[in-house]
């Protein structure tokens, strides 16, 4: 097997003799494809600090497809084996958990649902609490674990709860995810619904997730991702389609010491969706968003081989005319309709960028970036601002501040790029 530096370098000299442009990059479909050697995989079962077991779930007396309601602080039989025969479990009180002690999950061969694996989700428009999944290993499936309120948004928008603060108030909150991995789901390896909060996430593994690798939903705000690793997401029908995590109009969330590695469209991208299909209310997420992806920290984390790191509003230059978008208009042709993205007030600090191809950019206001390291194969290490934007009545990007940050390789000059509009509002502070 091919040493980490030896299959970045392969996969590179591949796309030169294909003559691919940066975004179409090769997909890591393979999970032996040695990109993430180097990353230590955690043991099968860790110490999750659970509360005594009130209920052992024999797995001999499972059946194939059947759906377990988990009761109380629950685990599975020693030596659980669940490969290959689409077992879902779902957790839907307050003050209760599931330890899987290291158990395989997989679907059969005829299952050709989009079911998933592990639900939280309260039995009626009603909070719960207190939650804790561990050491559970899931392989395909919708997605691994996915975690929601108990109607759609369309069925409450259609009722008129629409102020985010009465949503989270139905919302699951006070939730830890430990040492649970999610590999070669069809749709997002992790699902955070809307409006959900608390949610910590500590030493995670998602890998080659069809679409997003996690999905923080609108309104969800307050949730920890850390320690954690995310490879090769983003890539249907071996194409690069979406990224590693997606900030979707949620905020105060942290982002800490986490693993980034050939990701489809990026790493982490922060956006306000724009009410899409609008004037369709039969689809289940059929809300306007009215929250900002702002305030978030992104602190500590390792980016290596994506097409961008951390992309701020990263909708805001996005032709979004199959959108069919409700909100936020600022440009429309018959061709094309930008619509204003919103991330605001976010930070992105102390991070290390390393082979990838955009670092961070910026195209909403008041981004602080600061103590990250960018080593010489970052072609454009910081970007910052938008023609779109700057042609509306929005105007320039307001108040980034980029400061103490080591480029290796480039200067200053060479290493962040402004758009003339947004550079009086722009301070850069380098050592």
């Amino acid at each position: 097997m091919l040493s980490p530096n030896k299959s970045l370098l392969t996969a590179t000299l591949i796309s030169s003799a294909l003559g691919l442009i940066a975004c179409e990059r090769l997909t890591f479909a393979s999970n032996d494809v040695g990109l993430d050697e180097g990353i230590a995989k955690p043991p099968l079962v860790i110490d999750a600090k659970l509360p005594k077991a009130t209920t052992i779930i024999d797995c001999a007396q499972l059946t194939p497809k059947q759906m377990v309601k988990v009761k109380g602080h629950s685990v599975l039989s020693a030596s659980c084996d669940l490969t290959a025969k689409s077992i879902r479990f779902e957790l839907n009180d307050s003050h209760s958990s599931l330890d899987c002690q290291g158990a395989l999950f997989s679907t059969s061969a005829d299952d050709a649902s989009t079911a998933s694996a592990i639900m939280i989700k309260p039995k009626t428009d009603s909070a719960i609490e207190d939650i804790v999944v561990a050491n559970c290993h899931v392989d395909g499936y919708g997605h691994a674990l996915h975690i929601r309120q108990y109607s759609q948004p369309n069925q409450r928008y259609a009722r008129g709860l629409i102020d985010p603060a009465a949503n989270r108030a139905l919302a699951p909150s006070d939730i830890r995810v430990i040492n649970v991995s999610s590999q070669n789901s069809i749709n997002s390896g992790m699902f955070i619904g809307d409006h959900v909060h608390g949610v910590s996430f500590d030493k995670v593994r998602i890998q080659n997730a069809g679409t997003v690798g996690l999905y923080l939903e609108f309104g969800s705000r307050d949730n920890v991702i850390k320690n954690s690793v995310f490879v090769g997401n983003g890539f249907r029908t071996f194409k690069p389609n979406r990224e590693a995590i997606a900030v979707d109009s949620s905020s105060n969330n942290r982002i800490e010491n986490n693993q980034f590695i050939h990701n489809g469209a990026g790493s982490i991208l922060l956006y306000r969706n724009c009410f899409e299909h609008a004037d369709d209310s039969t689809r289940g997420n059929h809300f306007k968003r009215t929250e900002s992806s702002r305030d978030n920290i992104i602190r500590g984390n390792i980016f290596n081989d994506e097409p961008v790191g951390v992309w701020v509003a990263s909708r805001q230059s996005r032709n979004l005319k199959g959108f069919e978008c409700g909100a936020y208009l600022l440009k429309q042709t018959p061709f094309a309709s930008y619509h204003l993205d919103s991330a605001k007030g976010n930070q992105i600090i102390d991070n290390r960028f390393q082979q990838v191809e955009q670092g961070i950019i910026v195209e909403d206001d008041g981004t602080l970036i600061a103590g990250n390291q960018f080593a010489a194969d970052v072609n454009l290490p910081i970007s910052v601002g938008s023609e779109i934007r700057e042609d509306s009545v929005a105007g320039a990007i307001k108040n980034t501040v980029i400061k103490n940050n080591i480029f290796t390789g480039k200067t200053v000059e060479q290493a962040i790029k402004i758009r003339e509009a947004s550079k009086t509002a722009t301070h850069i502070e380098q050592p």
